[in-house]
Order: C-alpha cells, then structure tokens, then sequence
C-alpha cells in the first residue's frame, strides 16, 4: 500500500513539472552579439565602452556589443581573419589603409537603403554633399559620423608676439596666398644656433596627409575627376608643373627657408606633436586637428593659403558600415542607427571635438572653442567643405598602394636628396603602371 501511494505521489510530482510554467531561462531568448570593430585610440575607447555600449544595451537587451579595438597597421589583416574565420565585423568604418571604394568593390559593404527605407529612416538632418559621399548607384553603403577638411591651426600666442595678423577664415579671400603665408612663416621663426628646444619656434609645420594636399594646395590632383566615382584611373598627374612647383615648396619650407624644422631639429625638440608641444606656430593638416584640448594654450583654425586657382583641400568623411556578410543583419542596423542618432553624435562631438554631420548639430559645435567665435568657426569648417573634395584613401581603390609609390618618390624631395623636377617624372610612370595594375586585378 505505501508503495502505491508514492507512486501516485510521484507521478503526480511529475506532472505538476511537466505542465507548470517554464523556467525564466528557457523563456528568455539568447541574446544577439554584434561585433563592432573600431580603431585604437584611448578616448574613444572611454566613450565607447562607458557611454554608448551600456546605453545602448539598456535600451536593447537582447543585442550584445562586442568592441574589437584594432591599431591602424592591423586594421584590414585583422579584418580579414574574421572574414575567413566566418565572424566578420558588423560594424566597422575606413579606419585602416583601406577605404570605403575597396570595401565596396570586394563586397563587403551592405547596402543600407532597404533598411533606411522599411524603417521610415529620417535623413534630412544629415549635411546633404556628405550623404552622398556614401552612396554608389543611388545606394546608401554608409551612414556618415563625422566630417571636415584640411585646415591652418596657429597659435594665438605666437602670431601675438611677433606682431602677425591672424590668417583668415574666409576660404574666398584671395589675398591669403602662398606668399602671404611665407612671409607669416619668416616673421614667426625665431631659431638659435645651436638649437634650443625650450624657446625656439618655428614658423610651420606642413603636416598634410595624404601627399596629395600638397598638391591640391596648388590647384593640381593627381588624378583625373572620374576616379573619384569609379575608383580607378588609368592616368596621372604626379609630374604635372604644379606638383613639381608644389613638391618644391615643401622641400624649400624646410632646408632653403628653414622656416620649418627639419628631422635632426625635430630630434632635438624631443618626443610629442609640435603643434601642442608649442615648436611651431602653424599646423597644415586634417580635420583631426580639432581634436584637441590643451589647457592654457590658445589656438585658433584658419583656411588653407591660397597657392593657385584651383586650390582645393582634402576632406576627411567617416561612415559606419555595415558587413554584407553580418550574420545578424536586423541587429547590426538597429545598432547603426543608434550610432549616427542626433543623442550620439553630440557625445561624439563633446569627446571628440569632432564635427558632427547633422546640421541640427552644428550650430552648438561651432560654440565649443574658446579662443574662436562661433561664426569664425562656422565659416572656416564650411569653407573647408565648399573648396574641398573627399580624401583619396577613401575613394580610390587600392590606395595604399598608390600612396606607397608617391612616398617613395617624396623621399629623396623631402630629405633634400633631389629635387621634385629630377624624381617625379619618372615616379609618374610608375604610378600610372601601378593604376592599370590595380585597375586589372579588381576588374578581373
């Protein structure tokens, strides 16, 4: 009798089991994990990890961030051992030698339009020119996260001291030449022999890249207009006239004119950039340059001197993208669009200085530096885009390559071995020889 009693207990036990309510864990769906594969650098790194991924996650707790941190040099090598290992990224932008036209014509950019258009995806807000540095056939292949050109950075100080009127921001003012721009260089200088690291300044620092802004600076590009919408050329301009006098200029800023130090003397001044360390009192270079917060230190943005007509300068656009080959396509887009949101691209801006592109949120980056007045700034950053055109790395395909072959013909310029007359004729033919071999092998 006992035994007949537990049984019954225990087939009731049992089906109590089977049919009460399932346990949470078996209720609750595994949650999704987006890889999103960004660039070494230690703030964005902060914001990244202690701002946008725990936000997000809150409002979206069945999708995981998983950051993947990679320097420049690693960035494609990384990328494509994820590809092959079946785990591409789901996130990423041009953040290493390739760009957004090699991306594209390998195949692994996924085209955001029927997303953008399921979802009612508002893009009126976004700088219009810039939008559409990122679509190829009418496609979106990338939303845009930042956005500027090439610039002057000077000291403040420095042009106060020696009595110099501050360079304009008017990209239109034509008496700002190449000229005016010595004659500030040689007014700024203050050099002793031997040198002395503490107190010596110097007038420049030509800190372009790529080589092409050289060149552009002086109404020349390197390649034909097409390039830029196809990715590919079949010509060349490197030993064009205005490269030639271009290439000159740099040499002659540094070892005839000396108004820019040369290696042994930026030896000599030690470790740091020479900009913030206060070595030179202007900075050429990208838009990178307004990435900086250095108290006690004023500095202002000034448009790039006007070398002949034509003179462009070179813009910087960065797009997040999302993999064609993303296993989790809905997750991936749901995570994009939180990253190009107005919320995020203010803290992106704030942390960053970096301009944001939505034009709802310019009018407060253009209050955020102290030592420049809001419309200054507005009219040098717009400038910088009216005159401009987007950086070569990210549109021509292979440009690491094509970039490698420009390098190696600037060295002996730039090391006062030769002069740009003697070494860029000769470097062209390569380098029209390297565009037909890129041409060929991505068309095959």
């Amino acid at each position: 009798m006992k035994k007949t009693i537990f049984f019954v207990m225990l087939i009731l036990v049992m089906a109590l089991t089977a049919c009460g309510p399932k346990s949470t864990a078996a209720t609750v769906a595994a949650p999704v994990f987006v890889q999103w594969y960004v660039r070494s650098n230690t703030v964005e790194q902060t914001w990244e990890n202690e701002t946008i991924i725990p936000a997000f996650e809150a409002a979206n707790p069945n999708i995981r961030i998983t950051l993947v941190v990679v320097p420049w040099a690693d960035f494609d090598t990384k990328m494509q051992t994820m590809i092959a290992a079946g785990t591409p990224p789901d996130i990423w932008s041009h953040w290493g030698p390739s760009g957004f036209q090699d991306y594209v014509k390998r195949g692994l950019v996924a085209d955001l339009t029927p997303f953008i258009e399921k979802d009612k995806f508002d893009l009126t807000d976004f700088v219009p020119e810039v939008l559409k540095i990122y679509q190829v056939d009418g496609k979106y292949m990338g939303l845009p996260i930042l956005t500027g050109g090439s610039f002057i950075f000077y000291n403040k100080d420095a042009f106060d001291k020696a009595g110099v009127a501050y360079p304009p921001t008017n990209w239109d003012d034509t008496s700002w030449t190449y000229d005016k721009f010595l004659e500030d260089c040689k007014a700024l200088t203050h050099v002793s022999t031997p040198i002395d690291p503490k107190n010596d300044m110097y007038g420049c620092n030509l800190g372009f890249w790529p080589n092409d802004q050289f060149a552009w600076m002086f109404g020349q590009d390197f390649y034909p207009d097409t390039a830029y919408t196809t990715g590919f050329a079949e010509v060349s301009y490197l030993d064009s006239p205005l490269s030639i006098q271009a290439f000159q200029a740099r040499q002659d800023i540094v070892w005839k004119l000396k108004y820019q130090p040369d290696p042994a003397a930026l030896d000599a001044m030690g470790a740091g950039d020479v900009f913030i360390n206060q070595k030179v009192a202007m900075n050429l270079t990208g838009v990178w340059g307004w990435w900086q917060t250095i108290p006690n230190f004023k500095w202002a943005v000034a448009a790039l001197p006007y070398g002949a007509p034509g003179r462009k300068d070179v813009i910087f656009t960065d797009p997040w993208m999302m993999s064609s080959k993303t296993a989790h396509p809905q997750e991936a887009w749901t995570f994009l669009k939180y990253l190009v949101s107005p919320e995020v691209q203010t803290t992106w801006s704030k942390v960053t200085n970096a301009p944001p592109v939505r034009t709802s949120l310019l009018d407060s980056w253009y209050k955020q530096f102290p030592s420049m007045t809001p419309d200054q700034v507005k009219e040098v950053f717009q400038g910088s885009l009216k005159y401009g055109r987007e950086s070569p790395n990210h549109l021509l395909v292979r440009f690491d390559q094509l970039d490698q072959v420009v390098g190696a013909a600037l060295d002996p310029i730039t090391n006062n071995k030769a002069t740009a007359a003697d070494t860029l004729p000769a470097a062209n033919v390569k380098l029209i020889a390297t565009l037909k071999q890129i041409e060929t092998e991505n068309k095959k």
